[in-house]
Parts: structure tokens; C-alpha cells; sequence
């Protein structure tokens, strides 16, 4: 299946590391142009390095900052000129805990990080995707919006609140055919678990790879696969959606977990 994205103008929020960095890469080999954003300038600068093509634009942003967000818009708009793909991909769990060791502090710095730069950069977004002739909003969510567990209640919350999101703006863009649907992954390896791996080795005086490993082999119990996934086991759905051949397919979410979830509707 020829997906053709050759020449479609994609931002991708999170783009340093994880799956959005697996996204930058796979967008990029598909001949969009990519536009990226991260707290880390050595990341972007490594993936700028990396990446094929030319024509991207990768500038850093702290995403929790409004000023940060309208500067990043900016800086696209003047790369770009227009959008046609806008992937809202940055969140963060933050703290590991249950309810009760998770602060107001907490709950509110994990609003800001999983929830409004989605909004924000959509509001700023939707007037050039208007003109776009394929234009979509793809959020990456989590199972566990759907599937909450003990742990990292308000991550599970926010993530909850983005799906909601997605099926709300699908309506209010329909009559402008801007598709949005949100994907969400099963527990994927990412930047996250990897340091919860690191302070579990700190704590246990074990070492980091034998803890990481045990990290996968136990979540692996949870999935009907049996394995964790990786970032490049979300990269094609969002590939598919951002294309030609999705043109009829908005306000939906795909759960990308391995089998976790096993929702026949």
C-alpha cells in the first residue's frame, strides 16, 4: 500500500525521543516534511543529524509554557507556510504513585503537559489546516484513558480527557473536513519506564539492564502478545491515518497495545 505522503507538511509535538522521534524518522522516509519540538535541543539536534530529507524545521519548546507554544506555531508557519498534519504526541506520566501520592501539584502539572499543549496547538493550527487538502489532527493517547489502573491516576485522567477531546473537535471539524481520531498505545517502552528503571536500579542496587528487563518481562505477563511494545509499533497507524487512504475515518480511537485491551466494539 502506497501511502503517499510525499510533500505533506507534518508537526509532531515530543519529537526527541520515543515514539515521536520513531514518528519524525518514518514521516520523514515517506518524504513529509517534519516539523518537531522537545524540551531537549540536543535531542532535536541529534535528530536533525539523522533525519532524511530536507525541509524540516525542529526548534525547542517547553510545551507547558503558552509563550513557548505561540513561538513554536510561529517558527512553523514562517518554515512552512501551511500544515497538514498536526500530531499532538507530547506527554508524560511525571510521577509514579497512587492517589494519595500524587500531590494537586502533580495533577496540575500533568494537565499541563498531556492535555493543553493538544488544545493550544490546535486552536493555533485549525485556520491553516483549513486550507490543507488533507488535513488531519492525530492525538496520542494511552489505555489508560480507558483502562485505568492504581498508579498514575491523573496521567490516566488526562489521557481520558484527550480522547474525549478527540471525539469532541471531530465534530466542530467535520463540516470543515479536517479528520481527528486518536491512537492509543498499550505500554510501550519509551522514556518514562526507562527512568522508572533507573530509580528501581538506584533503589535496589541491582543492575539497570537486569531491571529493565525485568520491567519487560512482567509487564509482557499483560499483554496477550507477550512482549512490550516499541515505538515503531505505533508509527503505522498514525502513518495510515495522516493518508489518503483514512480520508473516511475520524473521531475513532485505535488502541495499539499488543491485545490488552481485547475490545470487540
Amino acid at each position: 500500500m502506497d501511502l503517499d505522503l510525499e510533500g505533506r507538511k507534518v508537526l509532531i509535538t515530543g519529537a526527541g525521543d520515543g515514539i515521536g522521534r520513531t514518528l519524525a524518522f518514518d514521516f520523514a522516509r515517506m518524504g513529509a516534511h517534519v516539523a518537531g519540538c522537545a524540551r531537549s535541543e540536543d535531542r532535536l539536534t541529534s535528530l536533525s543529524r539523522e533525519i532524511e530529507g530536507k525541509g524540516h524545521f525542529f526548534s525547542p519548546a517547553d510545551l507547558t509554557q503558552p509563550e513557548d507554544i505561540q513561538s513554536f506555531h510561529d517558527g512553523v508557519m514562517d518554515a512552512f507556510g501551511g500544515l497538514d498534519v498536526l500530531v499532538n504526541n507530547a506527554g508524560s506520566i511525571l510521577k509514579m504513585g497512587g492517589f494519595f501520592d500524587v500531590t494537586d501539584a502533580d495533577w496540575e502539572d500533568s494537565f499541563a503537559i498531556n492535555l493543553m499543549p493538544a488544545v493550544r496547538l490546535s486552536r493555533l493550527f485549525i485556520p491553516t489546516l483549513k486550507h490543507s487538502g488533507a488535513p488531519r489532527i492525530i492525538n496520542i493517547s494511552s489505555i489508560a484513558g480507558s483502562r485505568p489502573g492504581e498508579v498514575f491516576p491523573h496521567y490516566s485522567a488526562m489521557k481520558a480527557a484527550l480522547s474525549n477531546l478527540t471525539v469532541s473537535l471531530a465534530q466542530t471539524l467535520g463540516p470543515e473536513k479536517i479528520l481527528v481520531n486518536s491512537v492509543s498505545p498499550g505500554p510501550v517502552w519509551t522514556r518514562s519506564w526507562e527512568s522508572e528503571a533507573k530509580a528501581m536500579s538506584r533503589q535496589s542496587g541491582k543492575k539497570l539492564h537486569d531491571v529493565e528487563e525485568e520491567i519487560k518481562a512482567q509487564t509482557a505477563e499483560s499483554v496477550l502478545l507477550k512482549r512490550m511494545g516499541m515505538p515503531e509499533d505505533v508509527s503505522g497507524i498514525v502513518l495510515f491515518l495522516a493518508s489518503d487512504h483514512a480520508s473516511w475515518i475520524t473521531g475513532t480511537n485505535f488502541a495499539v497495545d499488543g491485545g490488552v485491551t481485547l475490545n470487540p466494539y
